[in-house]
């Protein structure tokens, strides 16, 4: 496909617009995932691999929106109390109260697995609002994920994509359309699990002497 040749006079005030709003939107506060759905903006800088092209191309620019499902194992905190209550040697025992010995904290922090799915939708806005549309499953811990799957641009038809996703920025590779590399950024941050809290109490029985 060729590709339309456009002037850095003629780009330059699209790509500042660009370049601003995604700016703005990584001002806002990442949205937290547990078994959730989180939306973001992306813009991506493609470097294209086909020897009879240009390896950088204004006009290949993309900028877009991102929505991610992704399943996350909860941290669970667990606060183990150790509690000795105590009773009168008499009887019937009377409970004459309780006291506290101490604490422990146990945090279990579920594999840090995150799955899910990622779908992409694009324009290349100095190339005529070409459009595209990707879906990938991905795979990871809560900061970094693997992710892979396939697209549709209308200019380039079918693409696979594979890429690693990292807070606020990723690095991939389209192919079977023209061959690319990519780096990105976008507005979704690391994932939050979300934190389990309870209490477990440990009692011991102590029966005290009766005094006369």
């Amino acid at each position: 496909m060729k590709r339309t040749n456009i002037s850095l006079s003629i780009f330059k005030p699209g790509l500042c617009g660009a370049l601003i709003g995604v700016s703005c939107a990584l001002l806002a506060q990442p949205a937290g995932a547990d078994d959730e759905i989180r939306a973001g903006a992306v813009l991506q800088v493609p470097f294209n691999l086909n020897s009879s092209n240009a390896f950088f191309d204004y006009s290949t620019i993309r900028v877009g929106l991102t929505c991610q499902y992704a399943e996350v194992e909860e941290d669970e905190f667990i606060t183990h109390r150790y509690i000795t209550d105590h009773y009168t040697s008499a009887t019937p025992h009377v409970y004459r109260g309780g006291t506290l010995n101490s604490t422990s904290l146990q945090v279990d922090e579920g594999g840090d697995q995150v799955y899910g799915l990622e779908g992409n939708l694009f324009v290349e806005v100095f190339n005529d609002w070409n459009g595209s549309a990707e879906l990938l499953g991905f795979y990871g811990n809560k900061d970094i994920q693997g992710a892979f799957g396939g697209g549709y641009s209308f200019s380039d038809a079918f693409f696979l994509d594979a890429k690693a996703m990292f807070p606020y920025s990723e690095v991939g590779i389209r192919f079977l359309g023209p061959l690319e590399i990519y780096g990105g950024v976008k507005t979704l941050g690391n994932f939050n699990p979300a934190k389990e809290k309870q209490t477990v109490d440990h009692r011991t029985k102590v029966y005290d002497i009766t005094l006369p």
